[in-house]
């Protein structure tokens, strides 16, 4: 489908289509703007040109975030005329196609377009020209659809043939014929172009170090790439700022993580630190009661570990394999599954013994599991994390065993604030671990001295926080247990 197609289909939605697309995709789409502009990380001083800004979400993003500059393209007059109305987001707005850009060679810092390939003749040569106008060392990123994989497709497939165009009849007759188009217009695009195909339309373009994050179980995709210095002719030849560097070892994803593959991933799927770290509030919650039954508390760490330890882990795995595991995606899904389902029984029998309000921490906790799979952004924040990991398994199990309210909630308020300090330290962590290109400088002390920085020095200190805390807190709650039952 070529351009003119998509501007036809898309006249007449500026004014309803951000809240739209946002109810529309189930509240992803914002996540996956926000992930292209987290890659990008533009400086103040810098001038990032989005093509397809469509209403200026993403321009917004990275003037509110960055507090850089941003030039807009676009080639709907409708939708440049809400993008206008964002006062103070735009250095300035074009109208123009990004198959023929007005701009000259190396005009930009970086560069930015969303939901754009699908809609152009030739996506080969749009990236060239795409590239063609970022300076050595910029940033590009694209948000795009994707198509899940196993058994994720068939409800991806229900619900873009009939799911949206009932949701989109909701809203106008424009948004109906919206939800009609995507469906097949994704999947078209995708069948001519796989994920291979166009990360070498990237790199043909002078572009190094293609990422491609799949995102909300496959149906986002985010593709990132650093534009090639002079001469440069590989991956890690340049910094994203532009200062060739010698290529250097990529960090493991995680400090845990076990290389060779085989067996390695699936020790490292099971996290081991954080899974002992959020089982060890299984025993603190049966802490809290008197004499807790042995056979209780072995039946919560069972329930948690298989929940936690393997499903949570994995489906996260699934959304484009962040510890980079080679576990075939019919085995995550397998896995994750079946570790849930004994989890649900296992709770199911629980209830039978200690009454039916346990019901209510069965469901709460499947709802957990199954919510951090879809990448839901209330699980995924802070807060959610804090709540879920860190003082779910205290009520529940406190719950289980006959322990008094009050040292539930205030024990589980100490289990959230400790996971809420674990996912502050490891937030940074994981994102120089997994999406960093380049981390590059120098301290100067008083004295003199002076300090390289480097990817691994930025995150030592973290690091050794969290290998440290995962044994204090699994050393306390194992004490306090003990001291029950000896």
């Amino acid at each position: 489908m070529g351009g003119d197609d998509a501007g036809r289909i898309f006249t007449g939605i500026a004014k309803s289509y951000d809240r739209v697309a946002t109810v529309l995709s189930l509240g992803q789409d914002p996540r996956w703007r926000q992930a292209a502009v987290d890659a990008i990380d533009a400086r103040p001083t810098e001038l990032v040109l989005d093509v397809a800004t469509g209403t200026g979400m993403v321009a917004t993003a990275l003037r509110s975030q960055c507090g850089c500059s941003v030039v807009g393209l676009d080639q709907s007059d409708d939708m440049l005329r809400l993008a206008r109305t964002r006062k103070g987001t735009y250095e300035d707005l074009v109208q123009g196609r990004a198959e023929k850009l007005p701009f000259p060679d190396a005009t930009f810092d970086h560069l930015t377009f969303t939901y754009l390939l699908r809609y152009v003749d030739d996506p080969a040569a749009t990236m060239r020209e795409l590239a063609r106008v970022v300076k050595p060392g910029g940033r590009v990123a694209m948000v795009e659809f994707g198509l899940p994989r196993g058994l994720w497709r068939p409800l991806w497939w229900l619900y873009t043939r009939i799911g949206l165009p009932l949701l989109g009849r909701g809203v106008s007759s424009k948004w109906s014929a919206v939800g009609a188009f995507l469906g097949p217009s994704i999947e078209r695009f995708w069948r001519r172009n796989s994920t291979e195909d166009v990360e070498r339309y990237w790199r043909e373009a002078g572009l190094t170090d293609v990422r491609t994050r799949r995102m909300s179980l496959g149906g986002g995709v985010v593709m990132t790439a650093t534009k090639a210095g002079p001469g440069a002719g590989s991956p890690g030849a340049a910094t994203s700022r532009g200062t060739p560097t010698p290529a250097s070892t990529p960090l493991a994803p995680a400090f845990y993580a076990a290389r060779g593959g085989g067996w390695h991933d699936y020790w490292t799927l099971l996290h081991p630190p954080y899974t002992v770290w959020h089982l060890s509030y299984v025993l603190l919650g049966a802490a809290l009661a008197p004499s807790p039954d042995p056979r209780t508390v072995a039946g919560a760490l069972v329930a948690f570990g298989l929940a936690v330890g393997i499903g949570a882990h994995a489906f996260d795995e699934l959304k484009g394999r962040p510890l980079r595991t080679r576990i075939p995606t019919p085995v995550l899904v397998g896995m994750g599954s079946a570790a849930l389902a004994v989890a649900v029984a296992i709770g199911l029998v629980g209830a039978t013994m200690f009454g039916p309000g346990l019901l209510a921490f069965v469901a709460l906790g499947t709802a957990l599991v199954v919510l951090y799979g879809l990448e839901a952004p209330i699980i995924h924040s802070d807060a959610g994390f804090a709540l879920g990991w860190g003082a779910f398994p205290v009520a529940a199990t406190g719950f289980a065993v006959g322990a008094h309210p009050l040292p539930i909630v205030l024990a589980s308020l100490a289990a959230a604030l400790f996971s809420l300090a674990q996912r502050r330290l490891s937030t940074r962590v994981r994102s120089i671990r997994r999406r960093a290109v380049s981390a590059s400088g120098e301290i100067v002390f008083s004295d003199g001295s002076h300090e390289v920085i480097d990817g691994r020095s930025l995150i030592r200190a973290p690091e050794a926080a969290l290998s440290v805390l995962w044994l204090a807190v699994f050393a306390v709650s194992l004490g306090v247990l003990l001291a029950r039952w000896l």
